[in-house]
C-alpha cells in the first residue's frame, strides 16, 4: 500500500478499521494490515475472509499489486457505505436515531463547510458523557461509542442535503451524507464545492487547520467570500471562560471541530444564574471546576 499521505498509518487504520466488521476493530490486530520496515501491506486473504462480498472490489482497485490513493478513493466511494452497514436513507437513520426534541442540543451555523445554513443535533446525554470523563481522560473531550451527530443543511427554507457523524466501537468516526431526496450520497452538493464521504470529510477532522466561525468565537467571525460565518448563540453563551477552559476547537480531542461542550456547559452556567439548573448538572459544573 503506498498513499503517498502524512501518517499513512492513521489513515489505514481509519479506513480499514471500518473493514474489520460492523463494529469496526483495529485491522493490525487482525492481521487485515501488516507493518513491515515502515511499509504497510493489506493481507487480502484476510480481507476476503472479513468482506467477501467486496472483494472483487479490491481485487479490481490493487490490480497492478499496490494501492495507490488514486486506486482507494474510487474503491472506498463504492464500498464504505456497505462496510459500514450505513443506514440506506434518512428515514431509516431518523426511526434509529430520533434527533431533536427533547434531550438534544441544536447548533445554528453559518462556516466555511458550505453556503448552506447547517442545524446541527447532539445528544445531550453525549455531551454529558464526555464532560464526566474529562478529568480521567486527560482533559480530553472524548464521546462515547454510538454518539451520533446529525447536520441539516438548508438553503432557502429547504433542507438540501444532511450529513451525520457516528462514534465507532474503535474511537473512530463514520460519515455519512444523505442527499436531498434522503438516500445516501457519496458527497454534498452544496456550495461552494461538493465534499466526498469520507474522504474529504477525514482530511478536515484529522488536520489541525482552524475554521470560523469557531476560530473566533465568542467573538463574532468576519463574513468569509461565500457569505456569513457565525453562531446563532445568545451573549450568555458567549462564555469566554469556558471557551478558554476547553479550547474546543483547537484542540479537537476527538476529532471534532464544534464547540458542542463548550456551548452546553455556557448553558449550564446561565441557568445556575437563572437558579433553574438541576443538582446533577450543578455537581458536573463543579466536577469541571466551573
Amino acid at each position: 500500500m503506498d498513499l503517498d499521505k502524512s501518517n499513512p498509518e492513521r489513515l489505514l487504520r481509519y479506513y480499514f478499521g471500518g473493514y474489520v466488521d460492523k463494529q469496526a476493530s483495529d485491522p493490525f490486530e487482525v492481521g487485515l494490515l501488516v507493518e513491515e520496515n515502515g511499509r504497510y501491506y493489506l493481507d487480502t486473504d484476510v480481507f476476503a475472509e472479513r468482506q467477501p462480498e467486496l472483494t472483487s472490489h479490491l481485487q479490481a482497485a490493487a490490480s497492478s499489486g499496490t494501492l495507490t490513493w488514486e486506486a482507494l478513493e474510487p474503491f472506498l466511494k463504492d464500498t464504505y457505505y456497505t462496510a459500514r452497514a450505513a443506514s440506506q436513507t434518512l428515514d431509516v437513520l431518523t426511526s434509529e436515531v430520533s434527533y431533536g426534541g427533547d434531550g438534544w442540543m441544536q447548533v445554528e451555523i453559518d462556516g466555511v463547510m458550505t453556503t448552506a445554513q447547517r442545524h446541527v443535533y447532539i445528544a445531550e446525554a453525549a455531551l454529558r458523557a464526555a464532560l464526566s470523563s474529562y478529568p480521567e481522560n486527560d482533559e480530553q473531550l472524548l464521546y462515547p461509542r454510538g454518539t451520533t451527530i446529525v447536520g441539516e443543511h438548508w438553503l432557502e427554507g429547504k433542507r438540501i442535503e444532511t450529513t451525520v457523524m457516528r462514534k465507532r466501537a474503535d474511537g473512530f468516526w463514520d460519515y455519512f451524507t444523505y442527499g436531498q431526496d434522503g438516500a445516501l450520497a457519496s458527497q454534498t452538493q452544496a456550495l461552494p464545492r461538493s465534499l466526498k464521504t469520507p474522504t474529504q470529510c477525514v482530511g478536515c477532522h484529522f488536520g489541525s487547520k482552524q475554521f470560523e466561525p469557531e476560530r473566533s468565537f465568542p467573538a463574532e467571525a468576519p463574513p468569509g467570500p461565500h457569505g456569513p460565518r457565525a453562531l446563532y448563540v445568545g451573549d450568555d453563551l458567549r462564555d469566554r471562560e469556558v471557551v478558554a477552559f476547553f479550547d474546543e476547537h483547537r484542540k479537537r480531542s476527538d476529532t471534532i471541530l464544534g464547540l458542542y461542550n463548550t456551548l452546553f456547559v455556557a448553558q449550564l452556567r446561565a441557568e445556575r444564574r437563572a437558579g433553574s439548573l438541576s443538582e446533577a448538572d450543578a455537581a458536573l459544573l463543579d466536577q469541571l471546576g466551573l
